[in-house]
């Protein structure tokens, strides 16, 4: 059953640019609607170019119950809120944002949940495993320290922006320091996780990330673009045989999370 939109609906936006692509609706609405909360998940297309004038007229919204963030906005967010997690402190970027009791804005990050429950759903774990990373954006970040906090062996970050990759990765190497962090190698044959967290493979005529070395079934890969639903990277997965997860894995994983945080779940 489909939820009933009345006078009394709280909102839940989730907000990016573009957002056509986004499934989390399909999974976040039937959940919502379980637990009997007459709110609803909507996506809401907020221009790049227009996201700090727009932004804080949305949340004067009196039946705004939260956002979640969504690319390329998880860091720009973060200006907009008081109180800001520890892990999103650490990393720079927010994915869902809340009013306290106190009428304070609150945000805390998700992703890196939902990456950890996407490879348990594989049937594995990633403690002790050599993960070779592509994107230091909001996403890319959150995973790069959930990897690291549950005990991800080797993690080697790639970015177009070196420049942010390794900045990020001085950060981790602090709170890590056992773990061998980096943000140059990329032959997937030193790896045994590979992880798409860029918009690469989004787009219609998109082809994959790149990488040296060959990719092999005994790497597995994960592709954080949640539509299509194959990226070329995933079809590439498959046909070598590679265990492989999508970013429909991802929300499936953090959802729960998320709705929890907005007291819903």
């Amino acid at each position: 059953m489909q939820p009933i939109v009345n006078g009394a609906t709280r909102l839940l936006f989730i907000v990016g640019d573009p957002i056509a692509q986004v499934r989390s609706p399909l999974v976040y609405n039937p959940k919502i609607e379980a637990h009997g909360k007459n709110c609803i998940l909507v996506p809401l297309l907020v221009p790049q170019q227009d996201f700090e004038q727009t932004i804080p007229a949305i949340m004067r919204l009196g039946n705004l119950e939260g956002l979640i963030i969504t690319f390329p906005f998880k860091e720009r967010i973060m200006p907009f809120i008081r109180h800001i997690s520890a892990d999103a402190t650490l990393i720079g970027a927010v994915n869902a944002v809340k009013l306290n009791a106190h009428g304070e804005w609150c945000g805390d990050i998700f992703d890196g949940i939902g990456m950890i429950r996407a490879v348990q759903a594989l049937g594995q774990t990633v403690n002790g495993r050599k993960a070779l990373l592509y994107g230091a954006g909001g996403a890319g970040k959150a995973i790069a320290a959930a990897l690291l906090s549950n005990g991800a062996d080797t993690l080697t970050i790639i970015d177009h922006d070196h420049a942010k990759a390794a900045a990020i990765a001085a950060v981790l190497k602090q709170h890590y320091p056992k773990a061998s962090i980096g943000c140059d190698n990329r032959n997937v044959q030193d790896h045994d996780l590979l992880i798409n967290a860029t918009p690469v493979g989004m787009g219609p005529n998109d082809s994959h990330v790149e990488w040296t070395g060959t990719l092999h079934a005994g790497i597995t890969v994960v592709d954080i673009v949640p539509y299509p639903i194959e990226t070329p990277l995933l079809a590439l997965a498959k046909q070598l045989g590679c265990p492989n997860t999508n970013g429909q894995a991802m929300i499936q994983g953090q959802s729960d999370a998320v709705l929890d945080y907005f007291n819903i779940g």
